[in-house]
């Protein structure tokens, strides 16, 4: 099959990138010729080489999150460079080690990767008083702070427990923040752009994301997170909003609340 054959191939695939992901096993070819087809794809078109190793690639797998982290990484220094935000050196240079990224991932390959892995519906119950983590960059500090004083009357009725990221001091806080994930409950995930320019939470939010993690954005304000897997959730506000589209930056919290207040034991 030539290359161009390969890329109408692969393109086949783009349209079940919206929709909930099935394992495609047995895989469609030998998968050193996989491995071929993603070496050659790379080199022009990566992020079409992202979505056909996720088109294979089982929920809940390791190395499906990571091509989902790859994909957003690279999305964003694509809508930086184009907008003018960064220089074409430094977009070069995120293009190049995404690129090297992908090529390694593609190299560790092996047949295991591919088996099915358990869905989220084998996620442990909510607990009788449920906890929240808050995922935010430490730039978004304000927003978080707006968010907690709204969750402080469930909070002092013992309603919820809350964790916020980045509320411990003289701690690595990305290993905190995994300790306190392992008995979280639900992870809300302020989105902003500072959170796609932060590598640490960027990844952690994604990995849990692979892991079939509880987890609802908040659209803090308008960022574009198409592609990263996060738009595929239910997000907060309701009707599809953004605190920032909000004349009364308490109303849309209200209305987060609101809606978190549905998802508490009865």
């Amino acid at each position: 099959m030539c290359f161009r054959a390969h890329i109408d191939h692969i393109s086949h695939i783009d349209h079940i990138s919206h929709i909930d992901h099935i394992s495609l096993m047995p895989l469609p070819k030998p998968l050193s010729e996989i491995k071929n087809d993603l070496e050659e794809l790379v080199v022009l078109e990566p992020l079409k080489a992202l979505k056909y190793l996720q088109g294979l690639l089982p929920d809940g797998s390791e190395k499906r999150s990571q091509t989902i982290l790859l994909e957003g990484r690279l999305s964003q220094t694509n809508r930086e460079f184009n907008n003018g935000l960064i220089k074409f050196e430094d977009h070069k240079l995120v293009v190049a080690n995404v690129n090297k990224a992908i090529l390694d991932l593609s190299n560790d390959l092996s047949d295991a990767d591919f088996d099915s892995k358990p869905t989220a519906s084998g996620q442990t119950p909510v607990a009788a008083v449920p906890k929240f983590v808050v995922i935010y960059d430490p730039a978004d500090e304000p927003h978080c702070k707006m968010l907690n004083r709204h969750l402080n009357v469930l909070k002092i009725m013992k309603k919820i427990r809350v964790y916020n990221v980045n509320e411990t001091l003289g701690t690595d806080l990305v290993a905190q923040a995994k300790a306190e994930l392992a008995d979280a409950d639900y992870l809300l995930v302020l989105i902003t752009v500072n959170l796609f320019n932060s590598t640490d939470w960027f990844e952690l939010v994604y990995n849990a994301l692979g892991e079939g993690r509880r987890m609802i954005p908040l659209r803090i304000e308008k960022a574009d997170f198409e592609g990263t897997g996060l738009e595929k959730l239910k997000s907060l506000p309701s009707m599809g909003k953004a605190v920032s589209d909000f004349a009364n930056a308490d109303s849309a919290y209200a209305d987060i609340v609101g809606e978190l207040k549905k998802l508490l034991p009865k």
